[in-house]
């Protein structure tokens, strides 16, 4: 893995001792986590608030931690630190507000702007009738809780942010096929029973309205949902198996992975890991995936 500072210089392999680069379906798609050797010089230009590059991404680093256990290495004292960093697009919106953003038929586009992204367009992009975020809330969360009730997700893929619909995630062209049988499979109707409810709600003329009620669920009251966001609010991606394969960082959140003989699966995260093997624990690099399939 390739990381880059803000001044242009590429961390050498030796330095980095671990790196974990993930997408997700998120409302900030992307993350970066390391763990580096650092001189004085070095520390100073991974600190929190600069940036990094990987990939073609920059991400933001919004936390950095470490720095014990001194080493030398020639006529350099070294130390090893942790940064955390988001994809730089989007990291404002998981600040915590100091002004409210209250939108009304704005575009999903504006709501990130609005929040301190630097975001120009999102692909999909669509209306929102109100977007609300009080002083002292995170936007993220806010726009979590809109894609759920809009019945889509949003990722990030070849430096641009794209709004999916779920029931469309699965009618692209595979990314890659996998066997069947080299993954963790996850089954159980029993929690999913438990964890994804049916929504009900009241419409303008006092009428009681309900989302989805084919199966015995837990039910939540959603004020001011048509009956639409309710169907959608049930709608959810359900985890079905993790693999574990060879590095591929060209594998992204949204993807669709086809299984030989079984039905294909979207990646909800890509979590691309390299090890250097620089502390004597043996190098490693490989992507792993988690995987889900749509219900309800």
């Amino acid at each position: 893995m390739q990381i880059t500072t803000a001044n242009g210089k590429q961390l050498r392999g030796d330095i980095i001792k671990s790196a974990v680069l993930r997408y997700d379906m998120s409302a900030v798609p992307a993350t970066l986590e390391a763990e580096i050797r650092v001189d004085d010089d070095l520390r100073r230009q991974l600190a929190e608030g600069n940036t990094v590059t990987t990939n073609n991404d920059a991400f933001r680093i919004v936390k950095q931690s470490g720095g014990t256990g001194r080493s030398a290495q020639g006529q350099h004292d070294l130390s090893a630190i942790q940064i955390t960093a988001l994809l730089d697009a989007c990291h404002p919106v998981t600040f915590v507000r100091q002004r409210a953003i209250i939108k009304e038929n704005s575009a999903l586009s504006e709501i990130y702007r609005a929040a301190g992204a630097t975001l120009s367009v999102i692909d999909g992009d669509f209306k929102v009738d109100r977007f609300n975020c009080m002083i002292g809330g995170t936007p993220s969360f806010h726009i979590a809780k809109l894609l759920q009730e809009e019945g889509g997700e949003v990722c990030w893929k070849n430096g641009k942010l794209k709004f999916v619909r779920k029931t469309d995630f699965f009618k692209q062209k595979p990314a890659m096929s996998l066997p069947d049988n080299a993954s963790e499979n996850i089954a159980s109707g029993f929690l999913e029973r438990h964890e994804i409810p049916s929504f009900y709600s009241i419409s303008p003329a006092g009428e009681m309205i309900y989302g989805n009620r084919e199966k015995a669920r837990s039910a939540q009251f959603a004020p001011g949902k048509n009956e639409q966001q309710l169907v959608n609010m049930s709608r959810c991606l359900v985890r079905r198996k993790v693999s574990k394969i060879n590095y591929n960082d060209q594998l992204f959140a949204g993807d669709l992975i086809e299984f030989i003989g079984a039905k294909p699966l979207v990646i909800v995260t890509a979590a691309h890991a390299f090890f250097s093997g620089t502390d004597g624990s043996g190098s490693n690099q490989y992507t792993k995936l988690w995987l889900y399939e749509l219900q309800g």
